[in-house]
């Protein structure tokens, strides 16, 4: 179950917005998601390259021209503007992408266009999947990440991604994190970063570092690693939030490149966290994960049938929870093993090219829940989990201005455990349309549906909540797979030379999403004192409005991405709570002293969201001003500060219980050598 409370914020009134809105401009968004081609149209020469996003069509294609709702955030931002920024943070500047989070334990649950949970969302770190998930009074789903290890975040909205996994309706986030190239100064071998930082709200140490060397084309070698310590930190009216933990965290990787046409590549980390957790009674929590992957890419140069990729992956993550209010510990360890390998092959016919990728995925979960006198190895049932596919897609291309995607996956599984075995199949489309009647505009509309299996808590909770709240949770072996059936449309522009040597990026896309046989939790009067059970409801509308753009004139850039969204229950009329309330974001910065100093300000405009009263999630507007700055000393040393939330506003992200940081100073000082 969710804990709700009734979320009362402090805020300007609209014309204050307003005039905050006109102060900053109207965009938001960086250097790197608006950057350009090394050599664009009409003679632009910028170095920079637009950020690339490989999870609309596995190829890697510019955010600004994928025919889906993708979008990217890459190194140069998270580095400027979000360095050291939490995953809640970092993810609120993409369009149509929230998160839900307690200040109580680090762990983000993503929610894309009002969905998430039980892998509605599917999320990936380097590739392998985040399937953890523990039932209590937080997030259904939720993963652990040391950001200090980010290098970009990759995301399309929406099931258009159909050849990303089973699952998915709501869409599909990868983070990449660091390797070799992004710690060796240009023409090194050999070298290192060591970044050192502080917050002053929720005060506490951050070092970083990294060590990474180079055997000329051959191969490469990273290690990495992070210790962060903060405490609790104060809310805009000075409450003091329960928020401290201990990260530590590492990372390995080994690329080895035995010809030019093939690369190997391998990783290993740890991620391991301390902290205490306060949703009923004092716990201490020790959170672990370890994951592992080994790749195997093959492109030659001199072959169009090759494009080969593939990748094994095993994710464990262990909840070791420790006894409170006198009962033992508990434990929860969900182990991820998986696997995904694809082609594409580009070929004519006649005037028509074609990229057609092909290829499958599988994962098998292990649930292990421990706990000796609770209830929770109820809650949260142990058992085993199947789910795999395989998927023909087709980019066929006629005469630069035509453009359509043509795809069919096809998912299945298995879900068990000692008691109840459920199976399923089916065969999900999709078509995609794009138009450049000129070459600045690219119109597209899509038709896709996606396929999610009913999780193992979904299907064999079985238990009685612990007191003091009474009620009982049901089984049910009946619950059907959700499909979502899924309506978008879209324009991008891009413009060269608005003014004088600058670029404009415009994207804007509307969706309509139907998930038949969406399963939520239902609470039934009978058999007294009453129960809960998972069960499937008609149907879930969600429809909305996405936009980003970004403006660069190198002297100063300026962009904005932001979602207007609406969730209904077609069966009751009644609003779903997980769809969250209007939000814009918008930055304008500058560059000076040729390059070396990049500054801006950032505004987030969030709106009210008070039509689900009845299950006590409300959310009040707010707007929050943000200033950041990087200072490249030389090029072995630089200075990065954030000064977040600089009006100190009380605020309550919507879906979080715990209200947010007040006034934040931030300040990291990064070595290279």
């Amino acid at each position: 179950m969710e804990k709700g409370r009734l979320m009362r914020l402090r805020h300007p009134d609209f014309r204050q917005t307003v005039s905050m809105l006109a102060l900053l401009g109207a965009f938001s968004v960086p250097a790197d998601a608006f950057a350009q081609d090394a050599a664009g149209q009409d003679g632009d020469q910028s170095t920079e390259l637009e950020t690339i996003v490989l999870t609309s069509t596995k190829t890697g294609e510019r955010v600004y021209d994928t025919l889906s709702g993708s979008s990217g955030i890459g190194d140069e931002r998270l580095n400027t503007e979000l360095q050291g920024a939490a995953v809640s943070q970092i993810v609120t500047v993409i369009p149509g992408v929230s998160s839900q989070t307690s200040a109580d334990d680090p762990g983000t649950a993503i929610n894309m266009r009002g969905l998430q949970d039980f892998g509605r969302v599917n999320v990936l770190v380097d590739g392998a999947r985040q399937n953890f998930q523990k039932n209590g009074h937080e997030a259904n789903g939720t993963f652990y990440i040391d950001t200090q290890m980010l290098k970009s975040v990759d995301v399309t909205r929406g099931p258009s991604s159909t050849i990303y996994g089973s699952g998915a309706i709501g869409g599909v986030v990868n983070f990449t994190t660091i390797d070799a190239d992004d710690v060796l100064l240009p023409g090194a071998t050999t070298g290192g970063r060591v970044r050192t930082g502080f917050d002053t709200n929720g005060y506490g140490p951050t070092v970083h570092a990294e060590a990474a060397t180079k055997i000329d084309d051959v191969a490469d070698f990273l290690i990495a690693g992070t210790l962060f310590k903060p405490d609790d930190y104060k809310s805009g009216d000075n409450e003091t939030v329960q928020s401290s933990q201990y990260l530590r965290s590492g990372l390995a990787k080994v690329r080895i490149r035995p010809t030019d046409d093939q690369e190997f590549s391998f990783s290993g980390s740890r991620y391991a966290n301390s902290f205490e957790n306060f949703a009923s009674s004092v716990r201490p929590i020790d959170v672990t994960v370890d994951s592992y992957t080994a790749g195997y890419r093959y492109t030659p140069a001199d072959s169009d049938f090759w494009d080969l990729s593939a990748k094994v992956y095993y994710t464990d993550t262990l909840s070791d929870q420790g006894a409170a209010g006198g009962d033992t510990g508990q434990s929860f360890d969900v182990g991820t093993l998986g696997f995904d390998i694809f082609n594409t092959s580009k070929f004519d016919t006649g005037p028509l090219s074609h990229e057609l990728t092909y290829g499958g995925d599988f994962f098998r979960d292990r649930v292990k829940t421990v706990d000796e006198v609770g209830s929770s190895d109820d809650l949260t049932p142990s058992g085993r989990r199947i789910a795999y596919g395989a998927y023909l897609q087709d980019k066929v291309s006629f005469d630069n201005w035509l453009e359509v995607i043509g795809a069919l996956r096809y998912d299945a599984y298995k879900l068990e455990n000692d008691k109840i075995e459920i199976d399923g199949k089916r065969l999900s489309p999709k078509i995609t349309v794009g138009v450049t009647p000129w070459d600045p505009v690219t119109f597209y509309a899509t038709y896709a549906e996606g396929y999610r299996a009913p999780a193992l808590t979904e299907t064999l909770i079985d238990g009685f909540h612990p007191p003091p709240v009474t009620g009982q949770f049901f089984p049910n072996p009946d619950l059907k797979p959700e499909v979502a059936h899924t309506i978008e449309a879209g324009v991008n522009l891009r413009f060269n030379d608005v003014i004088a040597s600058d670029k404009l990026l415009v994207k804007l896309g509307v969706f309509q999403n139907d998930v038949d046989d969406y399963i939520d939790q239902v609470f039934h009067l009978f058999p007294i004192p009453g129960g809960y059970q998972y069960e499937n409801i008609a149907e879930a509308r969600i429809k909305g409005f996405e936009f980003e753009a970004s403006y660069d004139a190198g002297r100063v850039f300026a962009g904005l991405s932001g979602q207007i969204l609406d969730g209904v229950n077609r069966t009751t009329g009644d609003t779903l709570q997980k769809v969250p309330p209007f939000r814009a974001v918008t930055t304008l910065g500058f560059r000076a002293f040729d390059d070396r100093l990049t500054a801006g300000t950032r505004l987030t405009v969030v709106g009210k969201k008070d039509d689900d009263v009845s299950t006590g999630f409300i959310g009040e507007a707010y707007q929050l001003v943000d200033v950041f700055a990087d200072f490249a000393v030389d090029e072995r040393m630089s200075v990065n500060v954030q000064l977040n939330n600089i009006f100190d506003r009380q605020y309550t992200q919507y879906l979080n219980a715990d209200p947010s940081p007040g006034f934040n100073a931030k300040a990291f000082l990064t070595m290279r050598f």
